[in-house]
């Protein structure tokens, strides 16, 4: 662990340090009455070569943009599957831009292109009752949040009533782990 100066706000050190995941810089300490929080290094910077106006940067995130006309809040952060746009309880991943510099403009596109890509996916959609039928990956399917079921070829997805995604959704396998099958023993 390295510190590198203190917080102006708080007058909370802040330190560069190695840990189980890889190098991040902490605000705080763990004796503090208040939890110190953490920053992993981005891809590229070294633990040697961080001072503190970089730490500063790093902790700087997640930082709230503003609303959208939903009247949700809109915030950007960097977390485990890389930066990201959070509006109300959704995510859209960023892509190309800078999540320091990124602006609420720019925001709000990224939400409306995650909504359009997500109104694609979407064919028929019995909201109430929970069932949805989806394009997926590998053709249309039904799916209730719990079981997906596949569409026959002969079907067509826009023309499904609610009872026969029901019968399909009966007629499929529970749902399996992310990786396969469950390991017995």
């Amino acid at each position: 662990a390295r510190e590198l100066g203190r917080d102006a706000a708080t007058g909370r050190p802040i330190s560069v340090r190695m840990g189980q995941y890889g190098p991040y810089v902490q605000l705080g300490t763990r004796d503090d009455e208040e939890k110190p929080r953490f920053a992993g290094l981005r891809p590229g910077q070294k633990m040697d070569q961080i001072d503190l106006a970089d730490a500063l940067k790093l902790l700087s995130l997640p930082r709230t943009l503003g609303r959208s006309a939903a009247d949700e809040t809109i915030s950007v952060g960097v977390g485990r599957f890389g930066p990201y746009v959070k509006y109300g309880s959704k995510y859209a991943s960023i892509k190309d831009d800078d999540p320091y510099t990124l602006e609420l403009a720019r925001a709000l596109e990224i939400i409306a292109e995650k909504e359009r890509t997500e109104a694609e996916r979407r064919i028929l959609d019995f909201g109430d009752e929970g069932v949805r039928v989806l394009k997926g990956r590998f053709g249309p399917y039904v799916t209730d949040g719990k079981r997906n079921a596949k569409i026959p070829k002969d079907r067509d997805p826009a023309g499904l009533s609610l009872e026969e995604c029901r019968e399909l959704l009966a007629a499929a396998p529970e749902r399996r782990g992310r990786f396969g099958r469950a390991r017995k023993g």
